[in-house]
């Protein structure tokens, strides 16, 4: 009897040693995945951050990630303008492919399709935590395009495309759509008015990381800085006098919000570093679009290259498919796999962030029709030659196409080259037949000075007609998914001069 119960005894020990140890080992697989932080910053420009040139801009941490890892000297987005290309992000493709060409309003009945997959849907698979802070802008009117109903464990922020920074009211009835409410996953935030939006997204992400340094996460931090209104507290702005006197109204604004951002990446680097977790997190950072054109609200314009957003130089704005509109400051820090002070030069967009996650967590996209790739490859000179040999650019009616470094373009903001007030630019019925296409070699002209279309004619042909064959193959927007006044139409296709 006694040897019998010694037998059940030494069993149950040894069942409980080997249950602990593969436990301490899920444990420490789990650790090994690799965290992710994307930082997707809103409306900042790509001469709007020191690593890129801007000398007057305070970007400290920026400019160390920027060290740390690849800087991407053509990183671009897909759409010029908030809704669209957050869309890509989320989903690694083109969002022409759902149907969306532009932002979904307060009175939009749409949002990102329930069937899509985002990415928080994919690493899921892989046992993530995931949190979503800041700007959503990807529908709220119906619960399941919530961020709450949409594989994110953690929300807190605002539903629509721009926000009050310092007041939230407790009710969605309030008549100012910036001022509604903050959220943390379901509940309405008590908001004190007078705290900054940037500020408490920045608490929010460290706590977020804080709170889940002992598993594998993916964060995503959307600021609605450094989009309108513009605005910021005097302790950002005396920070900046001692260290910049900007003398320009806008740009010093401008550069007291990009500041309270720099502070919030320092804040999460530190909090990394503090949980020891530093040396297994990818942080990616990266602008929605370019600059935008208007300065003191939508009625005033940005005529100086730097009276507020600067392009660096490039041509065109946000809501354009020239250079300014789509090309963005983007980096990407991946200890281990992207050697550091990196500068990788081929043209890369921000759907590729998707496509590299799954990728290297072992997460399977098939039959997703992805249009991001993985970029590590490329980054580490493994694969040769471009990740990319043609991108689409689409924001309504505008578009582009680039082969290689040959870029073809047209936009509606040459109804007038000195750009028509948002107001005027509505009341306008359409795009007029006279607007014809540019074409561009961007390696020889980067900031699109040249019109080459009557030097090449043939050139421009071919990728009219290819960037025909790829748009006939999107879904037309009859029954747009924007509160918008322009629809894409076939007729309009046939018409590009």
């Amino acid at each position: 009897m006694k040897n019998h119960l010694f037998f059940l005894v030494s069993i149950c020990i040894a069942l409980s040693i080997s249950c602990k140890n593969t436990s301490e080992k899920n444990k420490e697989t789990q650790q090994k995945k690799p965290n992710f932080i994307i930082i997707l910053v809103d409306d900042m420009g790509w001469g709007d951050v020191g690593y890129q040139g801007a000398s007057d801009m305070l970007t400290p941490n920026i400019d160390k990630l920027a060290l740390q890892g690849a800087q991407f000297s053509q990183g671009y987005v897909p759409c010029s303008v908030c809704g669209p290309s957050r869309t890509s992000l989320m989903s690694g493709r083109y969002s022409d492919k759902n149907g969306i060409w532009g932002n979904f309003g307060k009175n939009s009945k749409n949002g990102y399709p329930k069937e899509e997959k985002m990415i928080s849907d994919y690493v899921k698979q892989a046992g993530y935590t995931t949190g979503a802070i800041g700007k959503w802008h990807l529908g709220y009117t119906k619960e399941a395009f919530k961020p709450e109903n949409r594989n994110w464990d953690y929300f807190y922020g605002f539903y629509l495309g721009g926000h009050s920074y310092f007041n939230a009211e407790k009710s969605y009835d309030f008549p100012k759509s910036d001022e509604w409410p903050i959220q943390r996953n379901k509940e309405i935030v008590e908001y004190t008015k007078g705290d900054y939006l940037t500020d408490k997204i920045n608490e929010e992400a460290v706590n977020f990381i804080d709170k889940n340094s002992d598993k594998p996460f993916l964060l995503y931090v959307a600021y609605n800085a450094v989009h309108y209104p513009w605005s910021v507290p005097d302790k950002y702005l005396k920070r900046v006098d001692e260290k910049r006197g900007i003398n320009l109204k806008f740009r010093r604004i401008l550069a007291g919000m990009t500041l309270a951002i720099d502070d919030g990446l320092g804040a999460m680097m530190d909090k990394l570093k503090e949980k020891k977790i530093d040396d297994n997190t990818v942080i990616v950072f990266l602008s929605d679009n370019g600059s935008p054109k208007g300065i003191d609200g939508y009625y005033r314009h940005n005529f100086g290259e730097t009276a507020m957003s600067s392009t660096g130089g490039l041509k065109g704005f946000k809501g354009d498919t020239y250079e300014g509109g789509v090309r963005v400051p983007f980096l990407m820090k991946w200890p281990g796999k992207i050697k550091p002070g990196t500068t990788y030069s081929n043209p890369v967009v921000s759907m590729d962030i998707l496509a590299t996650i799954t990728e290297n967590i072992g997460v399977s996209t098939q039959g997703s029709d992805l249009d991001g790739v993985n970029l590590i490859p490329y980054i580490q000179g493994i694969k040769k030659g471009r990740p990319h040999d043609r991108l689409y650019y689409t924001y309504q009616n505008d578009f582009a196409i680039r082969d290689g470094d040959w870029k073809l373009t047209w936009n509606d903001s040459e109804l007038n080259e000195n750009m028509l007030t948002i107001k005027e630019h509505r009341e306008t019925v359409g795009p007029p037949e006279t607007i014809e296409t540019r074409l561009y070699n961007l390696a020889e002209d980067p900031y699109e000075k040249y019109n080459l279309k009557e030097k090449y004619p043939e050139k421009a042909k071919e990728l009219q007609k290819a960037y025909n064959e790829w748009s006939s193959r999107m879904p037309l927007n009859g029954k747009p998914l924007f509160a918008q006044p322009y629809t894409r139409t076939k007729k309009f296709k046939k018409n590009v001069k």
